[in-house]
């Protein structure tokens, strides 16, 4: 099993499409959770749409307890198929509480291992075989898709029908009890067949689901025509209320956030790093952590933010085009070992200048605590080889690497800063201070 947020699955997407193609000896299954509303990403994309291109078959709970079950579904489904299945939750979904039987676990007889190129080895001619393959796959899986019970009718007013899927199913029970459902638990391939029948037994068909219009154009394509939301409905995240507003055709009434915004938790010592970047009134290259709440009041020193790795390769890319500007580059201790060396050694290579700065709290922060290659310990809190950031700095070429308190040090720290920003050399300085809320380091 792979677990991720969207935008890990997209960093993920590469060696994922062509596992399409080898399939697997035993189960894999791919649990993404979008984030609708974009509670806690730079993004709001829809992963359904991934089971399309990639071919590979899309399951979507619709509360806690479905989740569960889907992911023994999945399983099964992955090893009856050769496939990679995608178990494509959302926020609400994984944000509920639900009672649940657990079961007994079943565990499989361990395959063995075997020499297969032709299954594995993803050369073009190869390849180009495991692509008939994949395409008989798809036609055997929409036949699966009309007899699963992932797919089930809820046949009760005739009046109207409404096809929905995952967290939307569980809204438009609590808003029209009384209407007919078609619920896509098994929501690619489409069931062709149960939705033409769904149809054409109620008199009004109506789609309902949250982001992007992927039953509805669907169905469009099959020629049924069917009541879709207005394109409003298409950003943010779908809430009880407004079912029935959606299916009236009404647009959507962005309710005013008057919530706090968030901010640096009191004692942060990332706001002694980037105070010091204030005060010379640097451009801050940004990247994925809590230190992106630097953008926010009161700081307001941080001006991009794209992706894990970004804060080192704008930092390059940006002084190419404003060769005249300050600009510095800020990557959090986890985000540098998961996607900002391979940007260093870029800039090394390509003999870029400037300060980048490796804001080391000493965990990962931003998602809760867990530990990485930078702490000294494993995922499962066991002591295994500390990565040393210094001498993967200096490894990858840079001119000068500090390690530096901001905190206990911070008269010092802010002239080391002025002092490299003003050097004609790649730097890299380790603003190094543990996160105030995570017990028991090292």
């Amino acid at each position: 099993m792979y677990a991720s947020k969207h935008v890990g699955l997209n960093v993920a997407m590469d060696p994922l499409m062509t596992a399409s193609y080898t399939g697997v000896t035993a189960g894999f299954v791919i649990v993404v959770c979008d984030d609708p509303g974009m509670h806690s990403s730079q993004n709001e994309q829809d992963t359904r749409w991934v089971g399309l291109y990639s071919k590979m078959p899309v399951l979507e709970p619709s509360n806690p307890r479905e989740a569960k079950e889907f992911v023994k579904e999945a399983f099964e489904i992955s090893e009856k198929f050769d496939t990679p299945v995608i178990l494509r939750m959302v926020t609400r979904v994984s944000h509920t509480k639900q009672d649940m039987d657990l079961g007994e676990r079943i565990v499989p007889e361990q395959p063995p291992l075997e020499k297969n190129p032709a299954k594995y080895v993803m050369v073009p001619k190869l390849a180009y075989k495991k692509h008939i393959l994949v395409e008989e796959r798809l036609n055997k899986l929409r036949e699966f898709a009309e007899k699963t019970s992932l797919n089930k009718v809820e046949m009760n007013d005739t009046k109207m029908g409404i096809i929905t899927s995952s967290m939307a199913y569980s809204y438009v029970k609590e808003a029209y009890p009384k209407a007919s459902i078609l619920k896509l638990g098994f929501s690619y391939p489409f069931c062709d067949e149960k939705i033409r029948k769904f149809a054409k037994s109620v008199d009004e068909l109506v789609v309902v689901e949250e982001l992007d219009p992927f039953i509805e154009t669907h169905i469009k394509a099959m020629g049924i025509e069917a009541k879709t939301k207005d394109p409003s409905f298409m950003i943010g995240e779908l809430r009880p209320e407004l079912i029935k507003p959606l299916i009236n055709g009404e647009k959507k009434v962005e309710k005013e956030n008057k919530d706090r915004p968030p901010r640096l938790c009191p004692g942060c010592p990332h706001f002694f790093s980037f105070n010091a970047m204030k005060k010379l009134d640097l451009f801050v290259a940004g990247d994925i952590g809590c230190y992106t709440l630097a953008c926010l009041p009161p700081l307001q020193t941080l001006h991009t933010t794209v992706c894990m790795g970004a804060g080192v390769t704008f930092n390059e890319g940006l002084r190419k085009a404003n060769p005249d500007a300050k600009i510095v580059g800020v990557v959090g201790d986890s985000t540098f070992v998961h996607s900002g060396v391979t940007g260093l050694i870029n800039a090394v290579y390509n003999n870029a200048k400037g300060v980048i700065f490796i804001l080391d709290n000493s965990i990962t922060a931003m998602t809760g605590g867990q530990q990485n290659p930078a702490t000294g310990m494993t995922i499962r809190n066991e002591k295994t080889k500390q990565l040393d950031l210094k001498a993967l700095c200096l490894a990858c070429g840079v001119d000068h690497v500090d390690v530096i308190d901001p905190v206990k040090e911070n008269k010092e720290f802010e002239a080391l800063v002025e002092k490299r920003v003003n050097q004609d050399a790649l730097s890299v300085i380790i603003a190094k201070h543990p996160c105030k809320l995570i017990k028991n380091l090292g």
